[in-house]
């Protein structure tokens, strides 16, 4: 049982490494074009199913009951994706100001 657990910990630690994999990408690409976000979600939405498949394709190779290691990862990416999906509105909405005044001060 105890092996179940430090299997999930290490799937939600694994987890936020993703999310923030996911966050830095999405920023980066809303910085440079953010007509392409869209795009960019897509390829975020990839690499979350491509690792929950990796997850419970590892867990069922060893010995660790794959439904803990699914429920980890998921967490671990879901709940850190909460907190950098508010930053990336913030952020997004920075933009929207910067580029909003910069207009005004073109027109005078």
């Amino acid at each position: 049982m105890t092996h179940n657990i430090i299997g999930a910990v290490i799937c939600a630690l694994a987890g936020l490494l993703i999310a923030f994999g996911n966050y830095a990408f999405s920023r980066r690409v809303l910085e440079k074009s953010p007509d392409r976000l869209a795009l960019a979600t897509v390829g975020r939405q990839i690499i979350q199913v491509g690792y929950l498949i990796a997850v419970y394709l590892v867990g069922t190779r060893l010995t660790v009951n794959p439904f803990y290691l699914l429920v980890g990862a998921a967490a671990g990416m879901t709940v850190p994706m909460l907190f950098f999906t508010k930053k990336l509105v913030s952020f997004n909405e920075s933009l929207a100001v910067k580029a909003k005044k910069r207009e005004e001060d073109e027109n005078g």
